[in-house]
């Protein structure tokens, strides 16, 4: 299966990409993320070589924040910021080693 959505970046033999949504959004209510900002995951997965196709196997992290992020730039931010640490091993009990 090909993968349609584009990372938003590849960093160090990985793809981020940014997953942003309203505040509030996991309890299944309708949330107009202008009045409750936003939350922010991030999932990684191997970068493919050139040519080939994504196998699939990613992991998903949640961006840890008091409070919610202002706008989706700033959410994005924090999720590119988030991977990188992560996947130079700087964020304890959490690893991509093993995609």
């Amino acid at each position: 299966m090909k993968e349609l959505v584009k990372p938003l970046k590849t960093y160090k033999g990985y793809e981020i990409h940014p997953l942003i949504y309203p505040r509030g959004a996991r309890q299944g209510a309708a949330v107009r993320a202008a009045d409750t900002g936003y939350e922010a995951s991030v999932r990684i997965c191997r970068a493919p070589p050139a040519g080939e196709e994504v196998t699939g196997e990613s992991r998903v992290f949640r961006i840890e924040q008091d409070g919610s992020f202002e706008n989706g730039g700033q959410a994005r931010r924090a999720c590119l910021l988030h991977a990188e640490k992560l996947i130079d091993g700087q964020i304890d009990g959490q690893t991509v080693a093993d995609l």
